[in-house]
């Protein structure tokens, strides 16, 4: 239940969102083919290896946990985007 509860926590929260989203649409910009999804992969790591230490301020094995179930919650999150940006398109292209 506790990761469960990470998980769900991780995916609600808002800096979370803003930072990945800004990490999958800099990663859709990219010019050289195939160079985008290394890019979001790296940030998606970063981002949930720093989020427990330096913004949480929280330290150990709690930390390493809630680090390792963020690359989770991160790439779950670019999933969505993902999937919300090609239900646009396609919608977009069935109305007009």
């Amino acid at each position: 239940m506790l990761l469960t509860a990470i998980v769900i926590t991780q995916m609600l929260d808002p800096l979370r969102i803003l930072l990945v989203g800004i990490a999958y649409f800099l990663s859709r910009l990219v010019k050289r083919l195939g160079m985008g999804w290394p890019g979001l992969c790296a940030a998606i790591v970063v981002i949930a290896g720093a989020f427990p230490f330096v913004i949480l301020g929280q330290s150990g094995d709690i930390a390493w946990t809630t680090a390792a179930i963020g690359v989770i919650s991160n790439a779950l999150i670019a999933a969505a985007l993902a999937g919300l940006l090609r239900l646009q398109r396609w919608l977009f292209q069935l109305f007009v």
